[in-house]
């Protein structure tokens, strides 16, 4: 009888343990998936394409209005012209990758062709570092007219005229005095410089 007992006492601790055990390795798994799973979002995170911040910084105002063209404006834009030589620039202090790329070809959006170029991730670029290029044919010569105004966060080109000039309306003498920098009048980047004509050399509109 004892001996019965023995035995049933020692199935039933065996039968426990085993429940035991597989919830343990049950509760491990579950944990082991829900590592692997975070592990998968973080590096998704961290996915050099994904890097944002680093895109050039648009001016563009929030919540103002476009400005609305009663006609299409031509377009000045003519094809950049390439050599065989390569050259190098140096980064000012405070320049983007968008920057060397209208000092070089008077065209930011070649910027994306340094990147590559250069194995650069993004539009911004550490001080004193050299950026190669390809030359141009022609090289580009912008001499600017009027006083330098730096663009700001939020800025657009009929706030500025408001600012400058008293009234938004003259956003059209900032445009055509900045022609090789701003493509389209909708679009300006934060950090860049246009010029403006002081309001007593500007004819009546």
């Amino acid at each position: 009888m004892k001996l019965f007992q023995y035995l049933l006492l020692a199935g039933l601790l065996t039968v426990v343990s085993c429940s035991k055990g597989t919830s343990e390795v049950e509760d491990e798994t579950a944990s082991m998936e829900f590592t692997e799973d975070e592990a998968d979002f973080i590096v998704d995170a961290e996915d050099e394409d994904l890097i944002i911040e680093e895109e050039p910084l648009l001016a563009d105002g929030a919540g103002s209005e476009p400005i609305l063209l009663e006609e299409p404006i031509a377009s000045s834009d003519s094809p950049i012209e390439l050599g065989t030589d390569e050259g190098s620039y140096t980064v000012k202090k405070g320049e983007t990758l968008m920057m060397v790329a209208f000092n070089i070809y008077g065209d930011y959006r070649k910027w994306k062709d340094l990147a590559m170029l250069n194995g650069v991730q993004g539009d911004r670029v550490a001080a004193g570092a050299t950026i190669r290029y390809q030359k141009p044919v022609t090289p580009f010569v912008w001499n600017p007219e009027g006083l330098p105004y730096l663009i700001k966060s939020g800025d657009t080109l009929a706030t500025i005229s408001q600012d400058k000039y008293g009234t938004a309306a003259k956003w059209r003498s900032i445009y055509d005095n900045n022609r090789p920098l701003i493509k389209d009048p909708n679009l300006i980047f934060a950090g860049f410089t246009l010029y403006y004509i002081q309001q007593r050399d500007l004819a009546s509109e």
